[in-house]
């Protein structure tokens, strides 16, 4: 009888712990966290089971107007998951607390490469129009990309200081063996565009890219194709590149051990 008793008590205590937790306003548990010197959090209300960010930064980045709402039954399978919209987009989360894996799935967002401008500084040429990211998955193991699979689609592409559209175009990436491959094709646009790419574990690229142009091409367009492409024939370009990646673009990604 007492056994019964304890039994029901413990489960009771358990219960109420469990409640108790999901009823904590999320500032409240964020103060007992220690975050990532790169992740900065404003405006956050709510509990852990729903609420609102104002904006979050990563790496001064930022990601602003976040919603956020739990999947209770992902708990059944030991695992955290939540369902996020915000400004630019959706995703749905999931991390294992056992294997430290976070896996990322039905990410659409959008930004206008405006907005991107912060993770562009380094670029000699910069792009316009807008970025729409569709990723079926994408797994992160120790805070490092460890499979991907998805697309980036660039549409109403161009560059700054130019007034030229050069229509819609899309990279698609994939993690494959021991690499991740990449697929580079137009979408009916001024360009057509079929490339492929290749990054190896050692952190070596290597790109791949046919270019076919109609003959009344706009002046300006072919000024800047001759500057980044070899001409291989009668209104035919070529991009081949092979390089390293810098080691510390290189160690945000995660390779087969081994390899």
């Amino acid at each position: 009888m007492m056994n019964k008793i304890w039994k029901s008590t413990l489960f009771f205590v358990f219960c109420l712990a469990i409640f108790l937790v999901i009823k904590l306003p999320t500032a409240l548990i964020l103060k007992q966290v220690e975050l990532p010197n790169d992740i900065k959090l404003y405006g956050v209300k709510g509990q852990i089971t729903s609420g609102h960010i104002s904006a979050a930064y990563a790496n001064n980045f930022p990601i602003r107007n976040i919603n956020y709402e739990a999947d209770l039954f992902c708990l059944l399978t030991l695992k955290v998951c939540y369902q996020i919209n915000y400004q630019n987009g959706t995703a749905n989360i999931s991390f294992n607390p056992l294997t430290n894996t976070t896996v990322i799935e039905q990410v659409d967002v959008e930004y206008t490469m405006e907005e991107l401008a912060p993770l562009m500084r380094q670029l000699l040429v910069k792009p316009t129009g807008e970025l729409n990211l569709k990723f079926k998955k994408i797994g992160l193991n120790q805070n490092k990309i460890s499979n991907i699979n998805g697309l980036a689609i660039w549409s109403n592409a161009g560059v700054v200081g130019e007034d030229i559209n050069l229509g819609d175009y899309q990279l698609g990436v994939v993690r494959e063996d021991d690499s991740y491959r990449f697929k580079l094709t137009d979408r009916k646009a001024i360009l057509d565009i079929d490339g492929t790419g290749r990054l190896k574990p050692s952190g070596e690229y290597l790109i791949d890219i046919k270019i076919l142009t109609d003959s009344g091409l706009d002046n300006n367009i072919k000024s800047m194709l001759a500057l980044t492409a070899k001409k291989t024939g009668l209104n035919e370009f070529t991009i081949n590149r092979q390089g390293q990646l810098p080691p510390h673009l290189t160690s945000q990604l995660l390779f087969p051990e081994g390899l």
